[in-house]
């Protein structure tokens, strides 16, 4: 193959993604970034609020030597710790994406367990919020055996949002988002034993951009995207594909690893040719499991996103005959350096014919316009 021709193809047909990785013996040449905060007015909201009474308690009773009744100022006067935790909504399929990640304030769950003192034959324990939901029974021994369990009133530094549960919210990160009980107003420790384990979602990927059904122009496109794993395990890799899962490329992930936390990542696109594509992401955690395929309980297959591509109004097909070649670059030569609005050959409509319109036309060599 000619050097030329070689050069042609690689322009119209062939992505190159060039990326650093870091070892201990070579130079860093990037830092990865903290995970991302969702803002609180940003963060996803569900139900309608309870009506909170003015004397408002958490009240913890059952099987204990020590029943308590705190009022929110005292809890707030008993040593605080702040715990980052993504929360995410149960949707195993399908283009619903509820999640967030913040920095949530309050007293370790364990702390006020302990303050109860439970007695022998303890076995279950259970939360009851205001709206009458109940997140439990769970083995008692399951949650005491996490010191990141929280009972938060503050939430990104400031008080817990009414709409986030305020007065106080459960916090258990890593598992799944409906067990996360707002507006607690008792916790119940029983004989009984447990009726459900605690829920930890599997790992699992979601594209974020572009949504389903986009229309995108043909070009360089950004897919992004949030891995998510439970249990406290690490997505070490998320790949994409852009043919419907007939394979798969890496993408780059941004955040450093935080015990059940999002990360998010992104993939750098160069879209073939226009017509309509099905992207899928699926991630990998540390120990090598592969997010499941089968579409529900989180598995890739139930998470496509698709997309039109289509050509956009700069393509270069000056001539009226696909594909762009050297007739169309011929007319775009004859107006090189000139200055007139609405010139053939100004790509990017800023009133002149130069290098930035030789970037665009180059980008488009050889491929068909419509």
């Amino acid at each position: 193959m000619e050097g030329g021709t070689a050069m042609v193809i690689w322009k119209c047909r062939i992505s190159v993604l060039v990326f650093c990785i870091s070892t201990i013996a070579a130079n860093r040449c990037y830092a990865l970034d903290p995970p991302p905060i969702t803002p609180i007015d940003e963060f996803f909201v569900l139900g309608t609020p309870p009506a909170i009474p003015p004397d408002w308690h958490l009240v913890v009773e059952g099987v204990v030597e020590s029943p308590l009744s705190l009022s929110l100022g005292d809890l707030m006067s008993l040593p605080a710790t702040t715990q980052m935790s993504t929360l995410e909504c149960y949707y195993t399929f399908g283009n619903i994406l509820l999640i967030g990640n913040a920095n949530w304030t309050g007293i370790p769950l364990n702390d006020i367990i302990q303050q109860a003192h439970p007695l022998n034959g303890a076995k279950s324990i259970s939360f009851v919020a205001l709206d009458n939901y109940v997140s439990g029974a769970f083995d008692l021994n399951d949650i005491r055996q996490r010191n990141d369990f929280l009972l938060s009133y503050g939430m990104n530094g400031q008080m817990l949002p009414l709409e986030q549960g305020y007065p106080l919210k459960l916090v258990l990160p890593g598992v799944a988002g409906f067990e996360n009980a707002r507006w607690l107003e008792r916790i119940e420790i029983s004989t009984a034993a447990p009726n459900r384990p605690l829920y930890h979602f599997p790992i699992h990927a979601r594209i974020t951009s572009p949504g389903d059904q986009t229309a995108i122009p043909l070009g360089n496109y950004t897919i992004r995207g949030i891995a998510y794993a439970g249990e406290g395990k690490e997505v070490s890799k998320v790949e994409v594909s852009t043919d419907g899962g007939a394979s798969w490329q890496p993408a780059t992930l941004l955040n450093y690893f935080a015990p059940n936390v999002w990360k998010h990542w992104k993939f750098s696109w160069r879209i073939p040719h226009t017509g309509d594509y099905i992207l899928f992401a699926r991630a990998i955690d540390s120990l090598g499991n592969v997010q499941r395929e089968e579409p529900g309980n989180f598995g890739w297959r139930g998470f496509d996103i698709n997309v039109k591509i289509n050509y956009g109004s700069d393509c270069p097909n000056l001539d009226g005959i696909n594909p762009v070649s050297f007739i169309d670059f011929s007319v775009f030569a004859g107006n090189w350096r000139v200055a007139k609005p609405g010139l053939a050959g100004d790509l990017n409509m800023d009133g002149v014919v130069d290098e930035k319109d030789l970037g665009i036309f180059a980008y488009y060599w050889l491929c068909d316009c419509y």
